[in-house]
């Protein structure tokens, strides 16, 4: 190839990938301009906001800092009023402090919202455009230009790369270190492991699960050991290897050091010593030791950050064994179920990424590996994933699609290894056999495509077509389906059918009355029973409502399933426009009096009760 057709080729790459992260990129401009506020975004928000403005980091510890300071980045431009003289920054109470600086406080609730999205949106194509020069460096770029579409195109990393939560900083965090990790292995120079140490750090300010590439980094590092011993022993090289691994971990927490000090330079002792006593429950016995540890660290500036970052792995350590509220396929649980992601994997993934898998297995088992090379890059994809989803799988906090979303780069490598021998010349295969797989690949994309685009504006939402025919909110609720993203579209549908009076039960970040007029509105809770008129329900509450009711013995409800609602807004908020009519020939059940053990046991017996 000459250099003119190499300059051509290098400007028609370019250009695509400009072509289709740039459709990306506007994608995820308008979801932000449309979606309403999502649940974790009012304590991501005004936490980010006052690190950069106060320099303390008061609100939200158990999370790290990084993406919350990006998303905090625009708003010191928008001379934001109200929060540092307002009750809820001197009680640090992160949930009150966010929906009053963004709502209550008299500044521009949608402004607020846009602006801070703006960087996890270019946090979000800067994950595309790492994914692409990786796959890029492995199997070229016609390869890295299909799994760009693949990334740009999913409806995952499109519900959640325009939000301001730490899930696409997760994802960016365990790319860039295991990327960097595997260089430093195959370069062995100094400056890739310094790189890959700062990168790790970086990754540790993202998101506390990246925690997790300390194992995962070791295990890629004992298979290169042994995948390529040049004739050497093992424990011979092991040493070496193990110190530089050492050494990278050092540098990535010396950059954790520094991320962390300036957030924490202006806390004042006495709040962090209150941050400490608020978050580890001074009433519980149990957290006495790990509070005396961590107020000895409150007092110094220089010791302060390391402290704090302690304290929010401890935090996210804690509440991971705790469990939260589920809710999947008719089953409630308050301590999460072994069998909650691969379900939700399987609905909420689509079904052309699971085909492409499929195809990659079959592929490897038929034909086995490449050469020591291919075996390699197989074992460090693998690795990743196979680490997260037995930590994910243990754990109890089953609220969301979103915690996988650090191993679907690792799935497209996967993918991009399966279709190089396809989309290039391959003796493995013969010409008829090409090409069926070449119109099979490229069929799997359109159809891939061609669901996403239709999906549009309810990503979040997205369900693949196994769950077709069905409502959405039987399979899975929370950040899954329903996080309050559709609050400014009920407002909407309010608007245009003239509603009076409407009883809003409503889950997520926003608050109904910021849009809907406040005399239009009826705060409503499950426990308050049957009535008639208009309801709007999250759907999440719709069936969190019957575990809470059913170990409560509070009305839940149950009551309206019966009765198919008028409308889902989003596929989010249930509508309902209950007449004394329904009541008659749908009466609610009365509660049961026994007392329940278990949210399964009360299920079944729901059951056996219908």
């Amino acid at each position: 190839m000459s250099v003119m057709e190499k300059k051509r080729a290098h400007f028609w790459t370019a250009f695509l990938v400009i072509v289709i992260l740039g459709f990306m990129f506007l994608n995820l401009i308008s979801l932000a301009l449309t979606d309403s506020g999502t649940t974790d975004e009012v304590a991501h928000i005004p936490a980010g906001y006052s690190y950069i403005n106060q320099l303390d980091y008061r609100l939200n510890p158990e999370h790290p800092p990084l993406a919350k300071v990006l998303a905090g980045i625009p708003l010191q431009f928008l001379h934001l009023k109200g929060l540092f003289s307002n009750w809820s920054w001197a009680e640090i109470n992160q949930w009150e402090a966010g929906w009053n600086l963004i709502y209550r406080l008299g500044n521009n609730a949608d402004q607020i919202l846009s602006w801070s999205r703006l960087p996890m949106i270019l946090l979000t194509i800067g994950l595309g455009l790492t994914i692409f020069f990786w796959i890029k460096s492995l199997y070229g770029k016609k390869i890295a230009l299909i799994i760009l579409l693949l990334y740009a195109f999913c409806p995952t990393f499109l519900a959640h790369g325009h939000l301001v939560t730490t899930d696409i900083a997760a994802t960016f965090g365990f790319v860039v270190a295991v990327w960097s990790f595997v260089h430093f292995l195959e370069k062995k120079t100094w400056g890739s492991l310094v790189w890959a140490g700062v990168l790790f750090g970086i990754a540790q300010t993202m998101k506390f699960s990246c925690f997790l590439l300390i194992p995962i980094l070791f295990l890629i590092l004992i298979v290169r050991l042994l995948l390529f011993k040049n004739g050497e022993g093992f424990w011979t090289k092991f040493w070496p290897h193990f110190g530089r691994y050492i050494l990278i971990l050092v540098i990535g927490f010396v950059a954790v050091w520094l991320i962390y000090t300036p957030f924490t330079w202006n806390m004042p002792p006495e709040v962090e010593h209150k941050v400490i006593e608020k978050n580890l429950r001074p009433d519980d016995s149990r957290t006495l030791g790990l509070r005396k540890f961590f107020h000895h660290f409150e007092n110094n500036k220089i010791t302060r950050p390391l402290g704090h970052y302690l304290l929010g792995l401890s935090l996210v350590f804690g509440r991971t064994a705790g469990g939260n509220n589920t809710y999947i396929l008719g089953h409630y649980s308050n301590k999460g179920f072994s069998w909650y992601f691969p379900v939700a994997w399987i609905v909420k993934i689509p079904l052309a990424i699971d085909i492409f898998i499929v195809l990659g297995l079959t592929l490897l088992f038929v034909y086995g590996f490449r050469g020591k090379e291919d075996k390699w890059r197989l074992w460090y994809l693998f690795i990743p994933w196979l680490i997260y989803w037995l930590i994910t799988l243990k754990g109890s906090l089953n609220i969301g699609i979103r915690h996988l979303l650090p191993t679907v780069p690792f799935i497209y490598l996967f993918v991009a290894r399966t279709i190089h021998p396809i989309i290039n010349a391959n003796d493995k295969f013969s010409f008829v056999k090409q090409r069926s797989l070449q119109v099979f690949v490229v069929l799997l994309l359109v159809w891939y495509i061609l669901s996403s685009i239709l999906s549009y504006p309810f990503y979040l939402a997205y369900f693949n077509e196994l769950t077709w025919g069905k409502p959405k909110y039987k399979f899975l609720v929370d950040s899954n389906l329903d996080w309050g993203q559709d609050l400014k579209r009920l407002a909407n549908f309010v608007e245009k059918n003239n509603i009076q009076k409407i009883k809003i039960d409503y889950f997520g970040g926003g608050i109904p009355t910021y849009y809907i007029d406040k005399d239009k509105v009826i705060t409503w809770h499950s426990d308050q029973g049957p009535a008639t008129g208009w309801f709007a329900i999250s759907a999440t509450y719709f069936q969190f409502s019957k575990l809470a009711g059913i170990e409560e013995k509070k009305w839940d409800y149950a009551w309206l399933e019966p009765i198919k609602p008028m409308t889902i807004i989003g596929d989010s908020i249930l509508v309902y426009n209950i007449t004394s009519y329904d009541l008659i020939n749908y009466p609610p059940k009365p509660l049961t009096p026994e007392i329940k053990i278990s949210p399964e046991e009360a299920e079944r017996k729901r059951q056996e009760g219908k």
